[in-house]
């Protein structure tokens, strides 16, 4: 009796069954035939002849066909946006022939690149970003899912510990959509234990004013605004850093301000590696090849770049001063050199000469 009522539910399901097992398992190279629907079908108990299965089949193209009839009503996130085609070409899997999956909502090559994207994330546990690229491979088909679920080797590219990020960028978004302050603890590497970060401020609760969430170099962070702070009012914090995160039932502060003294459309380009300082307009010479480099790090906008001979071109450009900045600028040697203003010159070359006198001989 219990075996009947088994086959009799798994019947009022066949039609999702054949198609859960055909979007699975076929894609735009392999064809699933109906035996293999057929024995899909067995495990759960439900006999079906193959005209069952192929009216299964063309009554859900039937649905992607009203689709694709542009005098529908049917919003377009609403859509299947699926296409299946049968081929009757020889396959190891199909040697008669069978049914293609020809076109799906996401793109193979796009979620290819969503798990190398995963791959690269420094602020993901290496648990986190396996998990992320099994739900990433289960929007194609299984033979898709094999290079999609691999791990790239990354260059230096080392995995956070903190299992929690995924949560705390939830939380933190949270508060940034409602406009509330978040409280969280900070962590620091120990000398004592270069393995586990310790709590900052003896493990005291910091409290912050989040506004935007920012991706640099492989890491999340948060970055927050306080009013109060004296040079720089902006901070940002290393989410994978972060412990016990909490939205405050307190509203946050200063969003007229930031608005007015922050542009985030130039703010990732004038920081460097989220060290912040003064602001300054700054004039530096490059020679040619490095063109690139500073395009990529400057960018194009509210940036201006003059040749001024057939080796060297010189790009003007806000930034902020702070040593991160200087230590940049030496990482190009004797290729790039700052030329005005003059303050900013000569704090250059007092910093060059911190460094230099380290490596007196004694």
């Amino acid at each position: 009796m219990a075996e009947k009522k088994v086959k009799q539910y798994g019947r009022k399901y066949k039609s999702l069954l054949v198609i859960q097992y055909l979007l699975k398992h076929a894609d735009e190279e392999t064809p699933v035939s109906t035996i293999a629907i057929q024995k899909h079908l067995d495990k759960y108990g439900i006999d079906a002849d193959r005209h069952s299965i192929y009216r299964d089949i063309y009554d859900f193209l039937d649905l992607i066909n009203i689709e694709q009839n542009e005098a529908n009503e049917i919003p377009e996130r609403d859509r299947l946006k699926y296409d299946i085609t049968f081929t009757r070409k020889p396959h190891k899997d199909a040697p008669t022939g069978g049914y293609l999956v020809t076109a799906r909502p996401y793109d193979y090559k796009e979620l290819r690149l969503l798990a190398e994207c995963v791959n690269a994330a420094r602020f993901l546990s290496e648990n986190q970003a396996r998990n992320l690229r099994r739900t990433i491979s289960g929007l194609c088909s299984v033979q898709q899912a094999k290079e999609v679920n691999t791990e790239s080797s990354v260059v230096n590219r080392s995995k956070t510990a903190n299992q929690s990020v995924i949560e705390y960028i939830a939380t933190i978004n949270k508060a940034i959509r409602h406009g509330h302050q978040i409280r969280f603890k900070y962590l620091s590497y120990s000398f004592n234990n270069l393995r586990t970060q310790v709590e900052r401020r003896a493990g005291k609760f910091y409290v912050a004013h989040p506004y935007k969430l920012l991706i640099d170099n492989g890491f999340f962070y948060v970055l927050t605004y306080d009013g109060n702070r004296k040079g720089n009012k902006t901070i940002a914090y290393r989410i994978d850093r972060m412990k016990e995160v909490k939205e405050l039932p307190l509203a946050r502060e200063w969003d007229e301000e930031f608005a007015a003294n922050v542009n985030m459309d130039n703010y990732t380009r004038r920081v460097f590696s989220m060290f912040g300082g003064e602001r300054e307009r700054v004039t530096i010479r490059f020679i040619d090849q490095r063109l690139d480099t500073v395009v990529d790090q400057f960018g194009i906008e509210g940036v201006k770049y003059e040749k001024v001979d057939d080796k060297h071109f010189t790009a003007q450009a806000e930034v902020e001063l702070s040593d991160m900045f200087y230590a940049w600028v030496c990482g190009f040697g004797r290729r790039a050199k700052i030329i005005d203003p003059p303050h900013v010159v000569e704090s250059m070359r007092e910093y060059v000469k911190k460094i230099s006198d380290m490596y007196e001989p004694r």
